[in-house]
C-alpha cells in the first residue's frame, strides 16, 4: 500500500473528473501504459477500494505522479467520494496491476477502441507512443453519447493535428443536429477504420456489452485472430 496526495483536479465532462495524484513518499511509480491501480478511499468512516486505469503515461520529470478519470455514479460510494476530494487530500493505492498493455507489440499498428472512461488506459498508451515522430499507425475510436461527453477532446484533436500517424475518430450514440461526425456505436465503425491489408492490434476498453460486441465483430465479421484482440472491462 502506498499513500497518495491529490495534486490537482479538473472537470472532463458533466459526469467525469480527472485527478492528478502523487505518491506521498516521492518515490517513482513503475507502471506500463494500460495498467490500473486500486484506490483506497475513506467513505463514511470506512476504507473502500475501487480499480481505476491510469490515464497518463509515465512522466520522466515526475515519475511519482499519474492521472486517473472518475465517472460519478449515483450509487457509487467511491466515485462520489473521489468527486468530492479536495486538492491536498490523502488516499492510498495498491498496484499497478494488469496486462492490458502494448508491451512486445509497440512497433505494430494499433486500433484503440474506448467508450467513457475506458479511454483512460488508451490515452496512457497514446501519450507514451506518440512522444516520437516515427512509429506505427495508431487510430483511436472513441464512443460517447453526446459531444460534452467526449473526454480529453481538445487534447486528442490537437495530438491528431501534430502527429500524422495518429487518427482520432469519434462516434456519438445520441448526437444533436449540429454533429457532423460518425453516429452510432463503435462496433459499427470498425471496418472503415482498418487499412486494407493491415492487421492492427486492437485494444478495447469499456463496459462489458460494448467489449463483447467489438470482439465478436472483429472475430466473426473481420476475421481477426484473438491474439490481435486485447480487452479490458470496467464493470
Amino acid at each position: 500500500m502506498r499513500p497518495l496526495v491529490v495534486l490537482a483536479a479538473r472537470t472532463l465532462s458533466p459526469s467525469a473528473r480527472a485527478l492528478s495524484l502523487a505518491c506521498a513518499d516521492g518515490a517513482p511509480l513503475a507502471y506500463a501504459p494500460g495498467q490500473w491501480v486500486n484506490l483506497h478511499v475513506a467513505v463514511d468512516g470506512e476504507i473502500d477500494k475501487r480499480a481505476y486505469s491510469i490515464a497518463s503515461a509515465p512522466d520522466p520529470e515526475h515519475l511519482d505522479r499519474f492521472e486517473i478519470a472518475v465517472t460519478r455514479v449515483e450509487t457509487g460510494r467511491v466515485s462520489q467520494a473521489l468527486h468530492d476530494l479536495p486538492v491536498g487530500a490523502s488516499l492510498a493505492m495498491d498496484g499497478p496491476h494488469g496486462f492490458f498493455t502494448r508491451e512486445g507489440v509497440e512497433r505494430e499498428p494499433a486500433l484503440l477502441v474506448g467508450t467513457g472512461t475506458g479511454v483512460c488506459p488508451l490515452r496512457s498508451m497514446l501519450q507514451a507512443e506518440l512522444r516520437g515522430a516515427s512509429g506505427p499507425r495508431i487510430t483511436l475510436l472513441f464512443g460517447a453519447r453526446t459531444q460534452d461527453e467526449i473526454l480529453y477532446r481538445e487534447e486528442l484533436e490537437q495530438l491528431a493535428r501534430v502527429q500524422p500517424r495518429f487518427s482520432f475518430q469519434v462516434t456519438l450514440s445520441r448526437p444533436d443536429d449540429a454533429w457532423t461526425g460518425r453516429r452510432g456505436y463503435v462496433q459499427t465503425h470498425l471496418s472503415e477504420l482498418i487499412v486494407p491489408g493491415e492487421r492492427p492490434h486492437v485494444y478495447v476498453c469499456g463496459l462489458t456489452d460494448m467489449v463483447s460486441d467489438v470482439r465478436r465483430v472483429l472475430k466473426e465479421q473481420l476475421g481477426f485472430d484473438r491474439k490481435h484482440i486485447h480487452s479490458e472491462r470496467y464493470d
